[in-house]
């Protein structure tokens, strides 16, 4: 079977790593996958598949704005794919459109929040035209109620790279609390910091804070950083995660929304105790007090602070997490995917 995904931008985020993952699961099965990307790839991941640029956005206009659908639905044609999977919600609505008058059957996917976007101008394009396809791919059950207008979609959770996967406890564990996400307004930094401040200076200064993301925010948290002496360490983007999550002895979330946090989930198998803000995503990886903490921005900072007090109830956490690995392992997750292909 030939694969074609469908994605804007191949840059660092969630959604390419889900993509990378995929792809090298479908190749193991026999498939050949090909990305078909409109604007630019970054190289920040390896994907076994044919990458295709199809420059959409180079030229502007109301011509260039309309031929765009004709020419996505050229590429599309032009691949001969079996099963096409679209990656995000502006990229859904151009090829659901460019898709319109053909019986190529579409699979769509969602990796945000759906309410993160906020034109009504798409969200009513959104409402509109994902009924039409062939079936909605979201991670959670949260989201799968929201797109309640749309009958076909469908819980599938973002694989875990086989190298995630491991559930040794690391021996080298050490006082750290992590934090892993891009330095932008959703991931909610600047509270982060303001809550590492109402931590005890006691407790607090046996404690590194290493945040790995870079991103526009990045001079003020700084800034901040500095105002408040926290003492943060902004490491910018980590290429190798791993070292970071053996290292960590807890993994904080801050973030004001998550669609279904791979932090979350990767930094299970390198036995972190993770704590998050009550996100939909949070809600659907953590059972609080069970595996991890869910903490509103109120009890946040004493929730941390228990955390870092308490190796015990660490370790507990740590430990019952481990029993959700088997949940996102890639030729699991794959097989939902071909499953829906061929149904």
């Amino acid at each position: 079977m030939k694969i074609l995904f469908i994605i804007s931008n191949l840059a660092n985020g969630g959604a390419e790593r889900v993509l990378s993952t995929l792809c090298d699961e479908f190749s193991k099965m026999g498939d050949t996958c090909e990305i078909l990307y409109f604007e630019q790839n970054s190289g920040y991941y390896e994907y076994k598949a044919t990458l295709t640029h199809l420059p959409l956005y180079e030229k502007r206009g109301i011509l260039a704005k309309f031929s765009k659908f004709w020419r996505i639905n050229k590429a599309i044609k032009n691949t001969g794919a079996n099963a096409v999977i679209s990656m995000l919600d502006q990229t859904n609505i151009n090829v659901l459109i460019s898709t319109f008058f053909t019986p190529k059957s579409v699979i769509i996917s969602e990796h945000t929040d759906a309410r993160a976007l906020k034109s009504r101008f798409w969200r009513a394009m959104r409402r509109l035209l994902y009924p039409r396809a062939k079936a909605l791919v979201v991670l959670n059950e949260s989201e799968k109620n929201y797109y309640n207008f749309s009958k076909n979609a469908k819980v599938i959770y973002n694989p875990l790279n086989a190298d995630f996967l491991s559930h040794r406890i690391p021996a080298n564990k050490e006082n750290i609390v992590l934090c892993v996400g891009r330095l932008e307004s959703v991931k909610n930094y600047e509270f982060y910091l303001k809550s590492l401040a109402l931590i005890s200076p006691d407790l607090r200064k046996n404690w590194r804070f290493i945040i790995a993301g870079d991103g526009s925010q990045k001079e003020r948290l700084l800034a901040l950083n500095d105002e408040l002496k926290i003492g943060a360490e902004f490491i910018g983007h980590a290429k190798n995660t791993k070292e970071l999550y053996a290292k960590a002895s807890i993994l904080a979330l801050p973030s004001k929304s998550e669609c279904l946090p791979n932090v979350l989930i990767e930094s299970i198998g390198f036995y972190c105790a993770r704590i998050s803000t009550p996100t939909a995503g949070a809600s659907e990886l953590i059972t609080h007090a069970k595996d991890g903490i869910i903490a509103s921005e109120l009890e946040f900072a004493k929730a941390l602070e228990q955390l870092m007090s308490d190796e015990s109830l660490r370790s507990s956490l740590a430990k019952n997490a481990l029993r959700r690995l088997a949940d996102f392992e890639p030729a699991k997750i794959a097989l939902k995917y071909k499953e829906l292909m061929l149904s």
